[in-house]
């Protein structure tokens, strides 16, 4: 499935959404300038994938409006992970992976997305290798942070079926 994507026209339109995302954090304010011009858009409709668990990624995802659901799912078991929000931030674990999505995206409502492709990401290190490894690490953070909620996920499901 390949979307696509037009670039972003103003900056000044999402950077209220941008600043509270963590994956940006300790940047000045020239190098998330530098981050947000390669920023892209995208609408998808209500029900519409952004991604299917098994494509490859190709972008880290930033819900500009609406609200997209993450399920992750194997065989007949489908769990829904997290609904985001303008804000919400997604993608980023299986691009960082270089492995294929281990989840599937879908626009539970008519959504903008917001995306800083593969390509993009990989540039900046030619560009600027001191903001691609502040990037790399804050990505790093975030994937920590999803980790934590895959083993409260666990956990709560453990402790639910415990002695049935």
């Amino acid at each position: 499935m390949s979307k696509s994507f037009v670039p972003l026209d103003s900056i000044d339109s999402v950077v209220s959404i941008l600043s509270k995302i963590a994956i940006w954090g300790g940047m000045s304010a020239e190098q998330r300038s530098r981050v947000f011009k390669r920023l892209e858009v995208g609408s998808f409709k209500k029900g519409e994938y952004i991604f299917r668990k098994g494509d490859q990624p190709s972008h880290i995802y930033i819900v500009k409006s609406g609200e997209i659901d993450l399920f992750i799912s194997d065989r007949d078991v489908v769990i829904e992970k997290e609904t985001l929000r303008a804000g919400g931030c997604f993608g980023v674990a299986s691009l960082m992976a270089m492995e294929t999505h281990m989840g599937t995206a879908i626009a539970r409502e008519d959504s903008e997305i917001l995306v800083l492709s593969r390509q993009s990401v990989l540039a900046l290190r030619h560009e600027d290798i001191h903001l691609f490894a502040l990037l790399m690490m804050n990505i790093a953070r975030e994937i920590a942070r999803r980790l934590k909620l895959t083993d409260d996920i666990l956990l709560n499901y453990a402790l639910e079926h415990k002695g049935v």
